[in-house]
């Protein structure tokens, strides 16, 4: 009798221990691998070659994850993919910036057709990839300030100037009294026309490779060893201005002297953002956890992928600039139970 009811209640327990391993929706199921895809942009570029590199650490490390690295279309489409299908939320990392979910915040056109149907707040980041500064640049001799555009020239976006790129810059001159002739163009033909004076300011990535130390982004390589580029800069105070009217999330970024290139001979302001990881909410927190601790244990390998990836350590994984708010819970309690403080850059001493 004592062994029947002994092996009644063994029975039992293993029942209700697998039914809460299997049924809760934060649990990692025990008898196969969670399935995560992460969507870094362009084969060959330095975010997809990371996407590829955290895929396959996190296959090597973990029993209960297995990655896929896949080719992205950039933050835009990836959360839009997400508020369109909801299946994808619980598996999808993607790259993201604080930009790009502030323009989805402020209904920005492009997103009107998305507004009620999703809680924006449920995009969160997970950790940094590197930090880029947009700057204005320009190869004319006459060109070092904001002040000198009226009537120039200027290309400050791909497509148009509905995105928070494009806002920062209109409203910091229109602030200012400034009025540039603004000319979309993509970024190929934007460098080109540039380099063969058919514009006169375009704007182009300026990478962080450590602390104070910066060089261009790779597509702007052809520009900058055939032409003088001189980098032209956005004048402080309208740009503190414009942050303060529109909450735009852009990190104000100042370059000492010789900074960007040895034609810098004098200070330069611009409005930086760091590029990270991000996902829906309800991804689990034990495969949040899980994917961090690939990253977070491996961080060099990381480092060594591209130039830009040399800002990151175990020290700036979460120097994102934003609250701990727009953290994923999970990876806010990663990165609190391994002492990594989640700060900004600036307060690193990175830049100024």
């Amino acid at each position: 009798m004592k062994k029947n009811f002994f092996m009644g209640t063994a029975v039992l327990l293993v029942f209700v221990v697998g039914f809460f391993v299997f049924s809760s929706g934060d649990a990692i199921a025990a008898d196969e691998p969670y399935q995560i895809e992460i969507s870094g942009l362009w084969p060959g570029g330095s975010v997809y070659s990371t996407a590829v590199q955290w895929a396959k650490l996190i296959n090597e490390n973990s029993r209960s994850v297995k990655a896929v690295a896949r080719e992205g279309k950039g933050p835009n489409i990836d959360m839009k993919s997400l508020i369109r299908y909801p299946d994808e939320r619980k598996k999808l990392v993607y790259f993201g910036v604080e930009d790009d979910w502030w323009s989805a915040q402020q209904g920005l056109p492009g997103w009107e057709p998305f507004e009620g149907k999703y809680d924006f707040d449920n995009f969160r980041h997970i950790c940094m990839i590197g930090f880029v500064v947009d700057v204005m640049l320009t190869t004319s001799e006459s060109i070092r300030s904001m002040h000198d555009m009226n009537g120039k020239s200027f290309s400050p976006a791909e497509r148009d100037l509905n995105n928070a790129k494009s806002m920062a810059w209109t409203r910091a001159f229109k602030l200012a009294g400034v009025k540039p002739n603004y000319r979309p163009l993509g970024t190929k033909q934007m460098i080109e026309s540039c380099r063969d004076g058919l514009l006169d300011v375009a704007h182009g990535g300026i990478i962080l490779i450590g602390p104070h130390k910066f060089m261009p982004s790779p597509y702007l390589n052809e520009l900058f060893a055939t032409k003088k580029v001189y980098p032209v800069t956005m004048d402080l105070k309208y740009l503190k201005e414009m942050k303060e009217k529109t909450g735009h999330p852009g990190v104000i970024v100042e370059f000492g002297p010789n900074a960007i290139n040895e034609h810098q001979n004098y200070p330069v302001c611009a409005l930086g953002k760091a590029m990270t990881w991000m996902c829906d909410k309800s991804i689990p927190e034990e495969v949040i956890k899980e994917i961090l601790g690939a990253y977070y244990n491996n961080i060099e390998k990381f480092a060594e992928l591209t130039p830009g990836g040399r800002v990151l350590t175990k020290k700036t994984i979460a120097a994102v600039d934003v609250p701990e708010s727009r953290f994923h819970p999970a990876a806010v309690e990663f990165f609190k139970a391994n002492e990594v403080q989640i700060t900004s850059l600036k307060a690193l001493g990175y830049v100024d």
